[in-house]
């Protein structure tokens, strides 16, 4: 068995990383920030996040003025490291934040959020909207 060094152009699956590095780079971004689905319903909006790998401790949900900011930490688990040497590493470890306007008509009081199988749901329902008495003024 021969191995080919790593950053090498013979090694073919880092072989696009070599020839469109902006695509490598517009990838890893994807990869590093978590997949959302944002609904909007009558009543609310309806967010879930995929955040597979990592703990309900680690996820910190905030809503202010309007807007709802996700951020969790993703870790590495230390023990593989003395089982063995890492050969390659394509797990994302770290940081990530998304977050979303989702207007002033949200009852910032009233959001739920749960975490089951590495997915976030989160509820954020809607202040119905009342429209803005009218007057008539008298031109003098």
């Amino acid at each position: 068995m021969s191995l080919v060094p790593r950053d090498s152009w013979f090694d073919f699956s880092q072989m696009f990383d070599h020839a469109f590095p902006t695509l490598r780079h517009s990838f890893d971004n994807d990869v590093c920030s978590p997949r959302i689905n944002l609904i909007e319903k009558e009543d609310g909006f309806e967010i879930t996040a995929d955040l597979p790998g990592v703990k309900k401790d680690d996820i910190n949900v905030q809503l202010a003025n309007g807007s709802l900011m996700i951020e969790a930490t993703s870790k590495r688990n230390e023990e593989q490291e003395k089982n063995g040497k890492v050969i390659r590493q394509e797990r994302y470890e770290g940081k990530f934040m998304r977050s979303f306007y989702l207007g002033q008509n949200v009852k910032e009081d009233d959001v739920h959020a749960s975490f089951t199988d590495g997915v976030l749901t989160i509820q954020v329902p809607k202040v119905e909207a009342s429209l803005p008495d009218s007057k008539r003024i008298d031109i003098k």
